[in-house]
């Protein structure tokens, strides 16, 4: 019965959370008053709400509240199954609602991490990514091609998280932006903020021109620095967690066969057994 009651209310939840806002008779009239947004600028609000934007996913702010509140009532729910013993484990009546609020915690936290992880995930990807993408480009520019023809050419020959926040420029730029104001945007929500340098460059090159091909090679070289750095420091990283737990647990083991000899004789020595 407590597990139809909290589907029920968790199902109200979710309703209530998602039920569209009734219009007041002001905006009712307004909108035949005043040009609607386009969908550009919906684009625009769907892409710059972080972190979803940054993860790759095409969650504006509202949808990633519902997506939380819905992990919340499903972990809310599996501590009602367990406070009741549907999932094989008995528990007492007063635990229900402490279970029940750990669960709906454990739910919002669990979502928040697969979230991080997911931008983490994406971030690493876009920063293994630079150094080849920028030479793909400067090789567009080189030949000849503008910024935006350059940009259009490498998303339609490759994939990857670059190519895919290449795209969403593009499509801002179907929609009526220019290709500048796009990567401007595109460096404000990238996964990586390495990856910015890269997008305001490009930005700031269409609008006021220069020896583009130069700097990209120029911050090429740079990404391909820092990505050795890194996988120096990750590679020191990842020693010390190998061999962190064996040197734990040779040292001491190293130490009392050193020691025991010397322990040995000083006890036969003062008289022991």
């Amino acid at each position: 019965m407590s597990v139809i009651l909290a589907l029920m209310v968790g199902t109200g939840i979710v309703m209530i959370t998602t039920a569209p806002r009734s219009l007041r008779l002001a905006d009712r009239v307004g909108r035949y008053l005043r040009p609607e947004h386009s969908p550009g600028r919906a684009k625009e609000e769907r892409g710059d709400s972080q972190p979803v934007a940054d993860a790759g996913l095409g969650w504006s702010s509202s949808e990633l509240l519902i997506r939380r509140i819905a992990a919340a009532v499903g972990g809310a729910v599996i501590g009602l199954m367990l406070a009741q013993g549907d999932l094989f484990v008995e528990g007492p009546e007063r635990a229900t609602l402490p279970l029940a609020a750990l669960g709906a915690a454990a739910g919002w936290l669990l979502f928040g991490m697969w979230l991080s992880t997911r931008r983490q995930r994406r971030a690493r990807q876009l920063r293994f990514e630079l150094p080849v993408v920028t030479d793909a480009v400067a090789l567009h520019i080189v030949a000849g091609e503008s910024v935006a023809t350059a940009v259009e050419r490498f998303t339609n020959q490759s994939n990857g998280v670059a190519s895919q926040e290449f795209n969403v420029a593009l499509e801002e730029v179907s929609d009526g932006h220019g290709i500048a104001e796009a990567l401007q945007r595109n460096a404000r929500r990238t996964a990586d903020p390495e990856a910015a340098r890269l997008y305001t460059l490009l930005a700031h090159a269409h609008d006021t021109g220069g020896r583009l091909g130069d700097a990209l090679t120029q911050l090429g070289a740079d990404y391909r620095a820092a990505l050795t750095r890194d996988l120096t420091s990750e590679g020191g990283r990842r020693a010390l967690a190998t061999y962190g737990p064996v040197l734990a647990l040779m040292v001491p083991v190293t130490l009392l066969f050193l020691l025991y000899p010397t322990l040995a004789g000083l006890r036969s020595l003062a008289g022991g057994p």
